[in-house]
């Protein structure tokens, strides 16, 4: 079995590198490893290594190095595999991937593997989440403050998207049928969680064939500062704001341009249209 690790040494806030430098003595299999050392590269790497017949390409990062890899093997016969090692860690919940590094090396190690869907837009494909509205801004925010990190800045961007960000006028066209709704945000989910330990979408399974369209309808300001934390625990589930249809192509426009974002990155602005992939990439995952 040939495995290609790709590493991705600023993920985590730089991180990653530690992270990496404690598994590689256990690693007990035949393996080669690089490292990244700007954005996108990671596609491209993971991309060469399917065709050079590497079998399984396992992402030492977060969320977005994951992406990428995804981005390169998509369609070929790589397996996924995953060291956890970003600062939110979003996907793997959906897998059970343990977060303890040496945990998740002895996974890969086993290699039990899953089909998963993917979502695809014309840009490329995205595993877990891709969301539209005041999540896709509130991380365009974080991206643009530098004299602040972690928890603290990401808690400053949500009040400053808050201050600029209202709900729009949006057209949502779920497999043929257009919905017409006013909304803080939707997210098109595969996976469970994002943001950072997010649980948008509760009762999202990533082998299903179906996306969890996740609407947040208009609420005051007040309300969804509420609304917000009740989030990471699944607790907005109930709450009168959002709603659920599920489906496999989802086009979503805007009434005016508005940011979007696929696994945590902003690919651009609405219009947008989302297709599903079912069962397009196999996952290495815990055997729990």
């Amino acid at each position: 079995m040939k495995c290609l690790f790709i590493v991705n040494p600023a993920a985590g806030r730089n991180n990653s590198y530690r992270i990496w430098k404690d598994i590689r003595p256990h690693i007990s299999f035949p393996y080669d490893f690089t490292f990244t050392s700007a954005p996108g590269e990671a596609t491209k790497i993971a991309e060469d290594a399917a065709r050079q017949g590497f079998e399984r390409v396992v992402a030492v990062g977060g969320d977005g190095t994951v992406s990428e890899v995804v981005n390169g093997i998509a369609g070929k016969d790589a397996e996924l595999g995953i060291i956890p090692a970003g600062s939110g860690n979003d996907f793997v919940k959906a897998l059970n991937v343990p977060q303890k590094p040496l945990d998740a090396l002895a996974a890969i190690k086993r290699g039990r593997s899953q089909e998963v869907d993917l979502g695809r837009h014309d840009g490329g494909f995205f595993i877990n989440v891709a969301g539209v509205g005041f999540d896709a801004e509130t991380l365009h925010t974080n991206r643009n403050i530098k004299f602040l990190r972690g928890s603290l800045a990401y808690v400053t961007s949500v009040i400053l998207t808050l201050v600029r960000y209202s709900p729009k006028n949006a057209k949502i066209t779920i497999d043929g049928k257009t919905y017409h709704r006013k909304l803080w945000l939707v997210a098109v989910a595969n996976g469970q969680y994002f943001g950072g330990g997010m649980k948008i979408s509760p009762d999202s399974k990533i082998d299903d064939g179906l996306f969890e369209v996740c609407l947040v309808n208009e609420i005051s300001r007040l309300e969804i500062v509420r609304f917000l934390p009740r989030v990471f625990n699944g607790g907005h589930k109930e709450h009168r704001a959002f709603e659920v249809i599920r489906g496999r192509k989802v086009k979503i426009d805007f009434e005016t341009p508005t940011m979007v974002q696929t696994d945590g990155e902003i690919i651009g602005l609405t219009p947008v249209t989302f297709s599903l992939q079912p069962k397009a990439l196999r996952v290495i995952r815990s055997e729990e």
